[in-house]
């Protein structure tokens, strides 16, 4: 009897793999919506998880912004060529990746210009690149508030998203 428990049990537990390695993380998550392929039931999703507090990600209040959040992710995530540890959400449809730049300014000029982005603000060395996609969401690359130490690369949401 133990000889034949032993593979239905292994099969068991196999059969349930796939369904775990097909939920993406939190990570992922972000991600798509920094890269604005998410949907705005991922919208509304990671919302969710931000206003429940189970973002299973390491919070990082150091780079949190007013009205926003921010986390830590190993390994890095890449969006659009720029690679971080730091993820940060200015609002509820906004995702960036922040990034460290030696001259942020000219990075995001170089940056905007091979996403084909148009400039929609240059004051006070803050900038603000952006482009409408089909999907409704806007490719952006723009200052942070250290605008002369990093930068933020990812993607807003229109308010109706979630």
């Amino acid at each position: 009897m133990k000889l034949s428990l032993g593979p239905i049990a292994l099969a068991g537990c196999l059969s349930t793999a796939p369904v775990l390695a097909s939920t993406p993380s939190h990570s992922d998550l972000f991600k798509a919506l920094a890269q604005c392929q998410a949907s705005a039931q991922q919208v509304s999703e990671f919302n969710g998880l931000v206003d429940a507090e189970q973002v299973s990600l390491a919070k990082d209040e150091a780079h949190t912004p007013w009205g926003g959040g921010a986390w830590q992710t190993a390994p890095a995530v890449t969006v659009h060529g720029v690679s971080s540890t730091t993820l940060v959400m200015t609002d509820r449809f906004s995702f960036f990746l922040q990034a460290k730049s030696g001259n942020p300014k000219a990075d995001a000029e170089k940056l905007a210009s091979a996403l084909k982005l148009e400039k929609t603000l240059d004051t006070d060395g803050y900038v603000d690149y952006q482009r409408n996609l089909d999907n409704g969401a806007t490719l952006r690359v723009v200052s942070t508030e250290n605008k002369d130490s990093d930068l933020y690369v990812g993607c807003t949401y229109q308010q109706n998203a979630s």
